[in-house]
C-alpha cells in the first residue's frame, strides 16, 4: 500500500512538471524576534526600557514584493522588494519600570505570494 502511494505521488509530480503553466517562483519568508532590556530613556521617569527586535528574511528562491514586518503596537517597516537572502529589520523601544517578562508577536507578510502561516511569525521574548 505504501509503495502504491509513493508511485501515485511520483506520477502526479511528473504530470505537474510537464504542465505548460508552471507555478510562479515562491518565497520562504521567516520572521524572528527577541526582546532585550535597556537602560533609562532620556526625559522619562521609568528606570528601564525594553527593546523589541524583529526581522524577516527571504530564504528564496523568488523575490518577495511589498514585504512588511511589524510588532503589535503599531511599529512597522516595509520594503517594496526583498530578494532571496536579504532581511528587513525593525526595532521598537518601550519605556518600562523594570525588566519584566515581555512577549510580543512579530509578523511578516507579502501581498505577492502566499505564505505558510507557520513560518512568518515569531513570539519575541526577553
Amino acid at each position: 500500500m505504501f509503495g502504491l502511494a509513493v508511485a501515485g505521488v511520483a506520477t502526479m509530480l511528473s504530470v505537474g512538471t510537464a504542465s505548460a503553466d508552471p507555478a510562479p517562483p515562491y518565497v520562504d519568508l521567516q520572521a524572528f524576534g527577541y526582546v532585550s532590556c535597556g537602560g533609562p530613556l532620556p526625559g522619562r521617569a521609568e528606570p528601564n526600557s525594553l527593546i523589541d527586535h524583529g526581522w524577516v528574511t527571504n530564504n528564496g528562491p523568488g523575490v518577495a514584493h511589498d514585504v512588511t514586518v511589524w510588532f503589535n503596537g503599531g511599529v512597522s517597516k516595509s520594503a517594496g522588494e526583498l530578494r532571496a537572502g536579504r532581511s528587513l529589520q525593525i526595532e521598537q523601544v518601550v519605556p518600562s519600570w523594570g525588566c519584566p517578562f515581555r512577549a510580543i508577536p512579530v509578523t511578516a507578510s507579502t501581498s505577492t505570494y502566499d505564505l505558510n502561516g507557520g513560518n512568518n511569525s515569531w513570539m519575541a521574548r526577553n
